[in-house]
């Protein structure tokens, strides 16, 4: 007889018998179906990650701890590394280890309470890269001051992209750039901006030569937006990097661990173009600079000699080219004039001489004498006549001479090959060029013989004519 021991006598059916297995089964299949997924908050008291990639852990709060575990299919999605003593919540399916019927959950998800996971991540990366002198000043490149070629790695499709191509367009226009297209935001974005800026470091193949300078950033978004430049592999890629670089993600406000990793970093995208063409607007303002004084001292010049071409066309020898001739042949004719009455003194005299002479010869000297004499005399004479006839040569070469030279530097030897002169009526200006004159004005025309008095009909520009 079945008796209650607890004092129900009541009869009753007799229990189904399972197994261990079995009771474990059930109890587990009630568990999940009951709670489903459920929110769960506490602190992790231990952590302990396998080959596998599972993670063991328990969850507590003050009275209480449970058993739980996170297979690796979900932990490759967190973006921090859990630690003892954070409290976290977790989204997580109640359940039941059947082999040692241990009551535990399966967490899906994971978030830290207080500091938000990003934040959480952030720092445990920074600490752990700062330990390996990946942010150390010491292993940072200089920046080329003006570096002629640049690569830009970034969307294609961003703001940022269109910021830094104006500002190198408007700015340092000599500046070679190579866009480096990569994505910037979502799962596949890290590896994509690692891929890019070692490729460009390595040298790509479709350019002539290495870049001096590779920019790499992104325009401004949220914490999760920029997360890729937070991501190891792009730091390390930045820290590897050979080719100076320089870090520029989001807005002023926004630091990210590729910008501490970076040779240099700037605020945004356009800050970082505005940086690197600063060198070459110094050059560019020091070639206007010398570009001004160039134009500057070539107008001073330039003006000078049109002051001096100017007092050169008011001299008399350019308004009236004929003054110096008509003033040597004057001096000419007044030395042919001296020459001559100096010649025909010099005659007088020796006749003079000669005729005093022959008394005093008639009277002293006897008949044969006076005939030697006279023969004596008669060669004087004709020594005479040779001389003057040489002095009158001699006289007229160097007068001939002399008109020759005057005839080189001469404006009418100019005439005489068949040029001309004008000259501008009433106030005799010399003309130039056909614009000095106007239709209808009166111009006098010097030729090599004589000259012309015509009104102007038509002015032809230069290059143009009938």
């Amino acid at each position: 007889m079945n008796v209650d021991l607890l004092g129900d006598d009541t009869p009753r059916a007799t229990p189904a018998v399972l197994t261990v297995s079995q009771l474990n089964a059930r109890v587990k299949e009630l568990l999940e179906d009951e709670f489903g997924e459920v929110l769960v908050e506490g602190e992790i008291s231990s952590w302990r990650t396998y080959p596998s990639g599972h993670s063991y852990f328990d969850l507590k709060d003050a009275a209480s701890k449970v058993s739980a575990v996170m297979f690796s299919g979900r932990r490759r999605f967190l973006r921090f590394e859990p630690e003892v003593g954070m409290r976290v919540m977790i989204r997580c399916r109640v359940t039941l280890y059947e082999k040692d019927g241990r009551f535990q959950v399966s967490a899906l998800s994971m978030e830290p309470l207080g500091e938000g996971a990003l934040e959480v991540a952030f720092r445990q990366l920074h600490e752990r890269l700062e330990k390996e002198g990946l942010f150390d000043s010491g292993r940072k490149k200089e920046i080329p001051e003006r570096p002629r070629r640049v690569a830009l790695v970034t969307s294609r499709e961003g703001a940022a992209l269109q910021d830094m191509l104006r500002v190198f367009r408007e700015r340092a226009p000599v500046v070679g750039l190579v866009v480096v297209h990569t994505l910037v935001q979502g799962e596949s974005a890290a590896s994509s901006i690692a891929s890019a800026i070692r490729r460009v470091d390595e040298g790509l193949a479709n350019i002539e030569r290495p870049v001096d300078l590779i920019i790499t950033g992104r325009g401004g978004g949220s914490r999760e937006d920029l997360w890729a430049f937070n991501e190891e592999e792009v730091v390390r890629a930045i820290a590897g990097c050979a080719t100076p670089l320089i870090s520029a993600v989001g807005h002023e406000v926004d630091t990210s661990l590729s910008d501490l990793a970076a040779d240099e970093s700037a605020h945004t995208p356009t800050a970082a173009a505005e940086r690197v063409a600063r060198g070459w607007q110094s050059v560019a303002r020091d070639i206007a600079n010398l570009i001004h004084d160039a134009r500057r001292a070539v107008a001073t010049h330039i003006a000078s000699l049109d002051e001096r071409l100017s007092r050169l066309l008011r001299e008399a020898a350019f308004r009236r080219p004929e003054a110096p001739l008509e003033s040597l042949a004057q001096r000419l004719d007044a030395l042919y004039e001296r020459m001559s009455r100096e010649a025909s003194h010099q005659q007088e005299m020796r006749r003079a001489n000669l005729a005093g002479m022959a008394p005093r010869l008639r009277a002293l000297a006897p008949k044969e004498r006076i005939g030697v004499s006279l023969s004596i005399l008669e060669g004087h004479l004709k020594r005479l006549r040779a001389a003057h006839g040489l002095f009158l040569k001699n006289r007229a070469d160097v007068l001939k001479s002399a008109a020759g030279r005057l005839e080189l530097v001469s404006p009418l030897a100019v005439l005489a090959r068949g040029y001309s002169l004008v000259y501008k009526e009433p106030d005799g200006a010399l003309v130039k060029k056909a614009e000095d004159v106007r239709v209808d004005e009166s111009v006098r025309i010097r030729l090599p013989e004589g000259g012309l008095m015509c009104r102007v009909e038509e002015v032809f520009p230069e290059g143009e004519g009938p």
